[in-house]
């Protein structure tokens, strides 16, 4: 073994073996090790703003609906002195603590006081910092980057232009060089944000309210409970045909779609309702949003004639089967132009699946109408569409033993039919174009069985992100150079992005990295301690995950 020459004229040397002097070398390696890493190869940053809500999350409060008991995330104020390490959306974010009202995104209930929540962390992001140093930015890659005016701060977006591209948003959707770019599955199941959750209802012995999922006629097979959906049909001549239950977006309150129904006369006794919301004109009754069962008592006291009160009747059922529109419970209860969504994607657990019979779902984007039908017996799924005598495609379905469930998703985003079992799509996309003009979706899915019994143990509407254009002119088109980039938020209404920036590229230099893990996002929690409620920030181990 070679040891110094110098510890064998000078005792003082040896002293560098001392636990104190390794550990404080220990220590200062240590420091060095994790600055080189964070310098080149990962470095940590906190999300203060909810321009990527649902994918990231920003400053929220964790909101459970009172009625339904549906938890949701709400965008809350972030810390304004928060350091360069925080990613925000911009100075254009609204401080939404100052909004006290906030809806249900399942239920639709109103004036839910989120400010009793308590307020929760931004996720916080490990950016790879080499990620782009060999290759460029991916499209519907999330990417970190740097404010071109402020190269100290940091934002946080998804990928939708390359260089030299020419991008333009119509109807929600992306378009790249006048061509449709539709999003891979694993990106649907990330940005897609709820509609409607059947196993969370509301408890409340409210008017406006009705389940969105129900039997047609009156099937006996199918029951329908708070916390299960079974059917159970044996296998006999009575139960050839298919039995269906339909979803029908019942709203509780507001909207503002228009309703009209046939009125011939107005009585004359009855002053003419003066409400922008409510009017009647043509042989018409005319509401713009839901007639409430309130309006409805209020009006048909005032004249028993059996053609008004009957208007006022189906007032009140056609004006709450609503459109689906772009609504956002993580953001403030505001008062914005909606628009009609097309894109959603069904999704549900089947358990206990038996007999000879078949499944069928149905979907449509308000065009065209696509049909996944699952045959236990002939142990296949294949997909059909409306109007066509063979089916576009077949592919083996074996339902498995262990376990006893499987999750299917059925997903019509972007103008293309994706299925997948338990997250992984069982065939790749088919696009489609609509052959006609695509109608409001306000009874967009239903299922039916026959000679088959089985649980559905979950049953989920999710629609698609819909891109707003934030230009006076909607038929814009963005002309990316060379070495320019077109990035946007995934809470569209909200997000500060390329759509509004007065050079809506972020140039290549500006990338900082990819994402590729969310960390220990806290959460608070209440503790009672010595007879007194507290709040403590615990680390939210849920909510750790992968981002590809």
């Amino acid at each position: 073994m070679l040891t110094s020459r110098t510890s064998q004229f000078n005792p003082k040397a040896n002293r560098r073996g001392t636990p104190l002097r390794e550990m404080v070398e220990s220590v200062v390696l240590l420091a060095l090790a994790v600055l080189l890493f964070r310098t080149f190869a990962a470095e940590g940053y906190l999300i203060s703003t909810g321009s990527m809500a649902p994918t990231l999350l920003g400053y929220h409060r964790r909101v459970e609906c009172p009625a339904c008991q549906f938890a949701f995330s709400r965008g809350a104020a972030f810390d304004k002195t928060a350091s360069t390490s925080n990613i925000a959306s911009a100075e254009l974010q609204p401080d939404l603590d100052v909004y006290s009202a906030t809806q249900c995104p399942n239920c639709g209930l109103a004036g839910i006081n989120a400010r009793v929540a308590p307020r929760n962390e931004g996720d916080q992001l490990l950016v790879q910092k080499l990620a782009y140093e060999f290759r460029d930015p991916r499209r519907w890659e999330v990417v970190v980057f740097q404010n071109q005016k402020d190269p100290a701060q940091a934002y946080v977006k998804r990928v939708a232009g390359l260089p030299g591209e020419q991008i333009q948003i119509l109807e929600g959707d992306l378009y790249v060089n006048n061509e449709l770019k539709r999003k891979p599955f694993d990106v649907q199941r990330a940005v897609r944000i709820p509609v409607s959750d059947y196993f969370h209802q509301p408890e409340d012995e409210d008017p406006d309210w009705r389940l969105r999922w129900s039997v047609v006629s009156e099937s006996q097979f199918w029951q329908l409970d708070e916390d299960s959906i079974s059917f159970q049909s044996p296998n006999t001549s009575s139960s050839s045909s298919m039995n269906w239950i339909l979803y029908e977006h019942w709203i509780r309150t507001g909207g503002d779609h228009v309703t009209r129904v046939p009125l011939t006369t107005w009585p004359a006794e009855v002053s003419v309702p003066d409400d922008p919301r409510l009017s009647y004109e043509n042989g018409e009754l005319i509401s713009v949003g839901t007639f409430t069962a309130f309006e409805k008592r209020q009006w048909q006291q005032k004249n028993d004639h059996p053609e008004y009160r009957h208007a006022l009747e189906m007032l009140y059922e056609q004006s709450h089967t609503s459109p689906i529109v772009d609504d956002y419970g993580y953001n403030f209860y505001e008062n914005r132009k909606h628009f009609v969504q097309h894109d959603l994607m069904l999704s549900m657990t089947i358990s206990k699946l038996e007999g000879s019979g078949t499944f069928e779902a149905q979907l449509t984007d308000g065009a065209e109408v696509f049909r996944l039908v699952i045959d236990p017996g002939a142990r296949e799924m294949a997909l059909h569409q409306s109007g066509m005598s063979l089916p576009i495609w077949t592919v083996p379905f074996v339902f498995p033993e262990n376990p006893t469930a499987v999750e299917i998703d059925f997903s019509l985003f972007d103008q293309q039919v994706v299925v997948a079992i338990d997250g992984t799509p069982v065939h790749k996309s088919v696009p489609f174009v609509p052959t006609r003009k695509r109608e409001p979706l306000r009874r967009p899915a239903r299922i039916g069985a026959q000679a088959l019994d089985f649980e559905l143990t979950a049953l989920k509407l999710y629609r698609d992100v819909y891109y707003t254009t934030k230009s006076e002119d909607p038929d814009d088109i963005y002309e990316l150079k060379s070495d320019e980039f077109f990035v946007l938020g995934d809470n569209s209404p909200v997000s500060v992005d390329s759509r509004v920036w007065e050079n809506p590229a972020v140039p290549r230099r500006a990338f900082i990295g990819k994402p590729f893990v969310v960390h220990l996002p806290s959460r608070q929690k209440k503790v009672n301690w010595k007879g007194k409620t507290e709040f403590v920030r615990v680390p939210d181990f849920s909510r750790i995950r992968y981002i590809r």
